[in-house]
């Protein structure tokens, strides 16, 4: 694993090189020099990477090369760095730089040399200490024994499997149009125990002529998985002839069997969509069979045919008990007193929680306390249950469970090993905002995009292979169709932090003492305090990231902060921190690697001129606590920036040229007081927008200045005064790819003239101050999920949603619509609609019944006293909300 991840690293240096070799005018011999001997050290990674080596000095010389390659990334871009700024000087740092050209061409000639004298050095060490020749002799450990009795039926300590066999056999069975049944899930979910059961299920053994079932694993031999399934099929006397069959008769002779017969074929365990590709020649175009794949891969069945994936459940908190109880608790201890075996159960509940629900984790669990039932040792295992459960332990069971998760991990490509590794900076139930996850990657050099590519797209593309592949948990939301946040699995995170740990990928530090570490990353969680000084030994540190769980948590304070010390910064995350007097140190501008830089919630009332040095910045986020903080006009030279959050409030006499940010694909707080609209014109990429309009700017200004935005996603705009009405802002909503549209502007009246895009599926009105009701005409747009009336948006008393109205609206909230006293909804309006909240609209009387009849959530706020007691438990209209789970009915203070 090490080695596959090395050598992206190295592949990323060889690019450098290639890419930039213009910068290296001068040094050509040195540079070939360098991509020679890296050359050999890929040579090298590449051998190593086909053995699971497990040898003390393999790895010794992998840490090697790895700091030599993390050293020469940072020289090579320091180098080049450097030259472009002095570039971009004036006139005196252009006679500066011709007089300093000559001594700055010797002292990288001589930093590449002490590079490529480290790589000859590792190679000579490994070949006079063998590690060459380790790698060669090097068996592959041992595999996980081969399943060929998997087919049989075992009953016992099968545990709340009973409504997802029920599920499966269905899809077998009912399912005819459907011959592909795909089941996925996370290694150890029991999969292989599900289809056991399905396959020998009444229902099927009658539905199907023929059954037969086949082991594929990480290996596919097509012509052994043939021979199985023929084998099946036919008498144990036919099997040596089965055996001498080339491949053409024995595709012949499946094929010529599935059609005329009824066949049920389990693949089990199959890896890879290529496998399927070259097992299914065998199936005829004609239905009657059936086949069923399990693995953890959903793209295993491939996209040209149409199959069910069915995703099985994991366990609940009950069936995890019982079948517990039916592994770690001996039958004779039963009569012991109840005192002593409610503890334990306690305790055993407690570990459990640590499995997830996968069946093989509670199995795992259940098999190391059945060996010792004492509260002692019970006790000692609860201390230290997750080194327990994927750790490095020598013991059957322990080292079954790692290697069946690690398998998942082992199967991944090297740039989405880093991305699952990244994950690890990220404390126990945190939820993981993948938007900026994305940007920490692509700064990182982790996400490879083109000019014309959105980080978000790319990104999302990475994510979705890692939901693919169980690594994570995530879904996409159904108003933008991107993935916001996503999480782990227990036992996932487990296997992430265990390998990051061997990877030496991140130093994580909480509240207590540091410790020394090499590690390049960085990552603090919830502190109070950060002494930067004291807490990152290592001034190599690529990342450096502060989380705190809770944006309104106290600030933490930055000391002792030298960013000349760490030069080589990727990636800086900073929320809700403060420094020294409220500025931002100066020296921040000597992070000229700096591609990342978020300083949301920081205290800060000064932003200094030096930010301008930031040329690589591709995320800058200055959404700080100071208010009215003066901008220095510095962000036009930073050409790279994809993610831009500007200040809400800025001090009057910022003035941003932001014409050349050509490249940005999410503005926000961009406001007219500051910035020119027409600087808008050249940013074509923008996916998401966030403007604020003052003054006497037209909403026909701003259409032309966005009109070439056509990615545009989100579009949020707010406008000090009244709009002149609905034909002169018209041509600002053609943007065919809008899903979410925010409006603060003044429009007493809404018209059919008013066209929003068909593909908005979220909408938000606020200050509108509507004068005739909006229902008629936002009903007709059959795409919204999501409705909001905010803040005076509406002034009238009455609205009415009429039949066929709104047919995929899931969520509608109402707040602060002080006139609005009655609501008629009539019969098949909003049939989707699962979520409603009103807020403080104390003259609105009724909610109509057709509305509650439907809802899965229901939330009153800031209604009133009488409002709470109708509807609360005992109230008067409490009985037409009682089946609904959850309903908040509250007051502000209580």
């Amino acid at each position: 694993m090490a080695t596959e991840l090395l050598s992206f690293g190295i592949q990323k240096l060889w690019d450098l090189l290639s890419h930039e070799h213009k910068q290296f005018q001068g040094v050509e011999d040195q540079v070939d020099e360098l991509k020679t001997d890296l050359g050999r050290l890929k040579s090298f990674m590449e051998d190593a990477e086909a053995k699971k080596h497990t040898s003390a000095r393999v790895r010794n010389c992998v840490e090697v090369i790895k700091e030599i390659i993390f050293d020469a990334e940072d020289i090579l871009e320091t180098f080049i760095l450097k030259d472009q700024l002095q570039k971009s000087g004036g006139i005196k740092e252009h006679m500066r730089r011709l007089a300093c050209i000559i001594p700055e061409r010797r002292e990288i000639a001589l930093e590449i040399g002490s590079l490529s004298n480290r790589i000859s050095k590792v190679i000579r060490d490994m070949e006079t200490k063998g590690v060459q020749k380790i790698i060669g002799d090097m068996r592959d450990p041992e595999p996980l024994p081969e399943r060929k009795e998997f087919a049989r039926q075992e009953k016992s300590n099968l545990v709340g499997l009973e409504e997802n066999v029920e599920k499966l056999v269905g899809y077998l069975v009912e399912e005819d149009d459907d011959p592909i049944v795909l089941m996925t899930g996370i290694g150890g979910l029991g999969k292989t125990t599900l289809a056991r059961q399905a396959f020998h299920h009444d229902k099927v053994t009658e539905k199907f002529d023929r059954l037969a079932w086949v082991c594929v694993s990480q290996v596919c031999d097509r012509k052994i998985v043939w021979q199985n399934i023929l084998q099946s099929f036919r008498t144990k006397a036919e099997e040596n002839e089965i055996m001498q069959m080339k491949e053409e008769r024995l595709q012949d002779e499946l094929s010529r069997l599935l059609e005329t017969s009824k066949s049920l074929i389990v693949i089990d365990d199959i890896w890879k969509e290529e496998d399927w590709n070259l097992i299914k020649p065998i199936f005829p175009h004609n239905k009657g069979w059936k086949v069923l794949l399990t693995s953890r891969n959903e793209r295993v069945a491939g996209r040209e045919e149409p199959f069910i994936n069915f995703k099985p459940e994991c366990l609940s908190d009950e069936d995890s008990w019982t079948l517990f109880q039916r592994i770690a608790i001996p039958m004779k201890d039963a009569s012991e007193p109840k005192k002593v075996a409610k503890e334990m159960e306690e305790m055993g509940r407690r570990m459990l929680k640590h499995c997830g629900g996968l069946p093989l984790a509670v199995r795992v669990l259940g098999g190391l306390l059945a060996e010792n039932y004492t509260e002692l040792y019970w006790e000692r295992v609860s201390k230290n249950i997750e080194s327990h459960l994927v750790g490095r332990a020598n013991d059957g069971n322990n080292n079954l469970l790692n290697r069946v998760l690690s398998l998942s991990f082992e199967e991944l490509p090297g740039h989405l090993k880093y991305c699952f590794l990244y994950l690890a900076h990220f404390p126990e139930d945190y939820e993981i905002s993948i938007k900026n996850l994305y940007y920490y990657w692509a700064a990182e050099g982790i996400i490879k995009y083109t000019n014309g590519e959105s980080i978000r797209d790319v990104g999302d593309s990475y994510i979705e292979e890692l939901v693919k592949r169980n690594m994570v948990i995530s879904e996409r939301v159904s108003t933008t169709w991107r993935f916001e946040k996503c999480r782990m699995h227990d036992l996932m995170r487990d296997l992430c932090l265990s390998k990051a740990e061997e990877e030496n990928f991140l130093q994580i530090v909480g509240n207590s003492s540091p410790s020394e570490s090499t590690s390049r990353r960085f990552v603090s969680h919830e502190p109070s305090a950060l002494h930067v000084e004291r807490e990152i030994n290592n001034s190599k540190v690529r990342s450096l990231i502060v989380l705190k769980k809770y944006v309104t948590e106290n600030y933490c304070e930055v000391s002792c902060v030298s960013f000349t010390r760490l030069q080589v910064l990727r990636v800086l995350h900073l929320p809700r921190v403060t420094f020294k007097g409220r500025k931002l140190p100066s020296s921040i501008g000597k992070l000229i690697h700096l591609r990342y830089l978020s300083l949301k919630g920081a205290d800060i009332s000064y932003l200094p001129s030096s930010l301008g040095n930031l040329k690589l910045l591709i995320y800058l986020n200055l959404y700080v606590d100071g208010e009215f903080i003066f901008v220095p006009n510095v962000l036009k030279g930073m050409k790279e920036l994809r993610y831009l959050r500007l200040p809400y409030d800025m001090h009057m006499e910022t003035k941003l040229e932001l014409s050349h940010l050509v490249n940005l694909e999410i503005l926000i707080n961009f406001s007219t007081e500051n910035c020119s609209l027409e600087d808008l014109c050249g940013m074509t990429m923008l996916r998401t927008l966030e403007i604020r309009l003052t003054g006497e700017i037209s909403l026909e200004t701003l259409s032309a200045s966005i009109g070439g935005a056509r990615h545009l996603e989100t579009l949020d705009i707010t406008l000090n005064g009244a709009a002149k009405g609905t034909k002169e802002w018209r041509s600002l909503f053609e943007f065919i790819n809008l899903q979410q549209l925010n409006l603060d502007i003044n429009i007493p009246l809404l018209s059919n003239e008013l066209q929003f895009p068909s593909s908005l599926t979220k909408l938000v009105l606020e200050e509108c101050r509507l004068e005739e009701d909006p229902m008629p005409i936002l009903e007709k747009f059959g795409q919204l999920k999501d409705v909001f009336l905010i803040r005076n948006s509406f002034c009238g008393r009455r609205m009415v949603c009429s039949r066929g109205g709104f047919p995929q609206l899931q969520s509608l909230s109402f707040h602060e619509l002080d006139e609005w006293e009655e609501w008629i909804v009539e019969e098949g309006s909003m049939p989707l609609l699962n979520s409603l909240l009103i807020s403080n609209c104390k003259k609105l009387k009724e909610i109509p019944d057709d509305v509650l009849r439907s809802l899965k959530e229901l939330t009153f706020f800031d209604m009133g006293e009488d409002w709470k007691n109708r509807w609360s438990e005992g109230g008067a209209d409490y009985y037409k909300v009682k089946h609904i789970h959850p309903v908040y009915i509250d007051e502000f203070g209580n």
